[in-house]
């Protein structure tokens, strides 16, 4: 602390005695006894204490140390002393609070020091003065308790404090600790339980406010809901934890608390047949590169062999060949023949001579091999769900549908985003210009979850809530969550440089350690349903049948033209 010169110094030429006012100050016995540092003090006290005041230099962790004698020349050779409190007088309009550190060490005798803490347990309490040892030149310091200030202060006295709760719903009020409606302001109802605690522990009362808005910045700078309220210090404690976001630190200050809980895109993971076609999913490229060779090589051995067989047969004039094959193969017989021993469908050509005979037997043999190995894979691709959909732009490229839960965090974190895949989503999945918004309640939420190829963003442990009382066994497998918002666990908040902060502090840590924190969550929150039973049969429909669809769609297309051309030649011949 700089003392100002013009304050005077004992042994110059201007008097302590000159400071102060006679009538507001007077020389008495008493007042002889306080001690010439208790004069200064109050000097300074009346000079700088409203500047320290409003100014918070009390607050933590700013340290102060005064020193006070408390021995009084009488005469020459007697001392006398005096033990009252008038010295605590001078603090008790200053905001030295719990979390201050003010040291009086008061010389009573000699070297001999008495050192003591001071602070008030709130605005309405008086001071409080604590012992804290004592210092002499040839013990040293001498402490009588080493425990930190949150410890030992942090009995309030039955000061009221202030906090506020966020509710979406009004009606939340009503049950706070009945544990009904559980998938309404679960947070809430949550950390309830969790400031009472901390409240009883700090022998403390608390008022509640009501908001519904967690609180936001305003165009004009300001913030409004609960942290509007921490940070006009209307309030001590938040009674609804918060999300961590950049704008907020230095507003408030985050306590480690968490609520395990969040808000996430939830879907089921859609059939692979949604996102992929299925058909060319048995396979490796590398196996389709080499049962393409195959076929090459089969299709010109074929060939080969067949106009061999045809020319041999046409000299011999084999009347048994003629049987079987009456007319002269052509190209597009070996194609035919080939497709149908790969699809199992059958021909019409008999091989006659041995080495077209065993031409076809290798075909059929490694067109069975590979029959069965397809259509095996192919049943079981068609009940397999895809893991494709991890990412955001994954989400976004996928054919799902989405939806928001309508809750006042979403809307504001949702068109707070500047990167390019979330303002898409936004635009162009949730609020589509010139179509209905896809805002809904999470009711909505999860029964398009069941029901359609559709992913939810809501809170988790109220949509696995739902989930759980809504589906069937084997709905519930699948289900995976894509983080949108990319924030922590919500957090309890206080006011920026609280004078309780640490003991609270230590308050949440003996919530954790006891398992009072658990033990809300464990009751309000429902986890990830667990997949009892993998899914059953699924019935076939239009979007696995699509590419065999599509095929047979171009077929008939190729057909059509020509069948065309083949009229026009036919007319143009005549």
């Amino acid at each position: 602390m700089n003392v100002p010169r013009d304050y005077g110094t004992i042994n110059g030429e201007q008097t302590i005695e000159s400071l102060y006012d006679p009538e507001e100050f007077p020389q008495s016995a008493e007042t002889s006894a306080i001690g010439m540092i208790l004069i200064i003090l109050y000097i300074l006290a009346l000079s700088l204490g409203n500047d320290v005041h409003s100014k918070r230099m009390f607050v933590a962790p700013t340290k102060w140390l005064l020193f006070q004698d408390r021995k009084m020349i009488i005469d020459n050779d007697n001392f006398t002393f005096t033990y009252n409190d008038s010295v605590l007088k001078i603090f008790e309009d200053m905001a030295i609070y719990p979390d201050s550190d003010v040291i009086l060490a008061q010389r009573f005798d000699g070297d001999f020091f008495e050192l003591s803490s001071i602070y008030r347990p709130s605005p309405q309490k008086s001071v409080i003065r604590e012992n804290r040892g004592n210092w002499t030149i040839e013990n040293g310091l001498k402490m009588s308790t080493f425990d930190v200030a949150s410890a030992r202060r942090k009995n309030l006295q039955q000061t009221t404090l202030k906090s506020c709760l966020v509710m979406t719903d009004p009606n939340t009020i009503n049950h706070l600790t009945d544990f009904k409606d559980k998938s309404v302001d679960p947070v809430t109802k949550a950390n309830y339980p969790w400031i009472l605690h901390l409240v009883n522990r700090m022998n403390a009362t608390i008022s509640f406010e009501v908001t519904n808005s967690w609180g936001y910045r305003t165009e004009n700078g300001s913030w409004n809901g609960m942290i509007g309220m921490l940070e006009r210090r209307e309030i001590d404690i938040a009674g609804t934890a918060t999300f961590l976001v950049p704008e907020r630190i230095g507003v408030v200050q985050y306590i480690q608390l968490y609520t395990h809980t969040g808000s996430r895109f939830i879907f089921r993971r859609p059939l692979l047949s949604t996102v992929s076609n299925i058909f060319t999913l048995p396979f490796q490229r590398n196996v389709w590169i080499a049962i393409a060779v195959f076929f090459v090589l089969v299709f010109c051995l074929l060939y080969l062999s067949i106009k061999w067989e045809y020319n041999r047969d046409r000299m011999l004039k084999s009347t048994a060949y003629w049987n079987l094959n009456p007319s002269k193969p052509t190209v597009s017989d070996n194609l035919l023949i080939l497709l149908g021993a790969f699809f199992q469908q059958g021909y019409s050509y008999e091989p006659y001579r041995v080495s077209s005979r065993i031409v076809t037997l290798m075909l059929l043999l490694a067109s069975l091999s590979l029959y069965a190995a397809y259509t095996a894979n192919i049943v079981n691709l068609l009940q397999s769900t895809t893991d494709s959909i991890k990412t955001l732009p994954d989400l976004l490229n996928s054919p799902l549908k989405l939806g928001v839960q309508d809750v006042v965090y979403n809307r504001h974190y949702f068109k707070s985003f500047q990167d390019s895949i979330r303002k898409t989503i936004l635009e162009h999945r949730i609020e589509p210009k010139g179509s209905k918004s896809n805002w809904m309640s999470v009711e909505e939420g999860v029964r398009r979850v069941r029901n359609e190829l559709f992913a939810f963003h809501g809170e988790i442990g109220t949509v696995y809530q739902l989930m759980q009382d809504t589906y069937l066994e084997e709905e519930k497998c699948g289900l995976t969550e894509i983080d949108f918002l990319n924030v922590l666990y919500p957090l309890l908040v206080i006011q920026e440089q609280s004078p309780y902060s640490e003991i609270i502090k230590t308050g949440a840590l003996k919530l954790r350690e006891y398992g009072l924190k658990y033990r809300e969550e464990y009751r309000l929150y429902t986890r990830k349903p667990v997949c009892a039973s993998q899914t059953s049969f699924i019935t076939i429909g239009f979007t696995e049948c699509y590419f065999a669809l599509v095929t047979m769609g171009y077929g008939i297309l190729l057909c059509v033209i020509v069948f065309a051309f083949e009229l026009l030649w036919h007319r143009g011949k005549i």
